[in-house]
């Protein structure tokens, strides 16, 4: 599907919402942390939303995400969520960041950027190995023009 990437890269689980996250991307994610959870005691979390994408997700969808944090925050390092945006709508993504944590009673650190260099060298102080900074700048760019 367009609207979404997910990826795994060394400690590091890769979420990229270009339009909008549906239940089957929910289950993806479930899939690739799964598996993350099975090869690494700790593991690290990005989440990158497009200027473009949707907002406003579906109850399910929401659910989703929620059961996912309750199952996998003991594992997970942190979470760094960039959304390069300024304003309102920044605001709307921290809004919705801090209820699903809250819901989901999150015991990892979470974060939210407007600059990807910024949450990436957070996130990687928390996670470490393989891959850098750098490395882990250029796979996300890559990620995020993939068709």
């Amino acid at each position: 599907d367009p609207g979404y990437v997910i990826a795994s890269v060394g400690k590091y689980f890769i979420n990229i919402s270009k339009t909008r996250l549906n239940i089957t991307a929910v289950g993806l994610m479930r899939r690739a942390m799964t598996e993350m959870s099975e090869r690494h005691d700790k593991f690290g979390s990005l989440t990158i939303v497009e200027t473009d994408a949707d907002l406003l997700l579906p109850a399910d969808v929401r659910s989703g995400i929620d059961s996912l944090v309750k199952r996998f925050s003991s594992r997970l390092t942190g979470a760094a969520i960039v959304f390069e945006k300024q304003g309102f709508q920044a605001t709307a993504v921290r809004s919705l960041v801090t209820a699903i944590n809250v819901a989901s009673r999150a015991s990892h650190p979470t974060q939210v950027y407007s600059e990807l260099q910024e949450g990436l060298s957070w996130l990687s102080g928390l996670t470490g190995g393989e891959p850098t900074v750098g490395r882990l700048l250029q796979i996300s760019k890559q990620l995020r023009t993939s068709p």
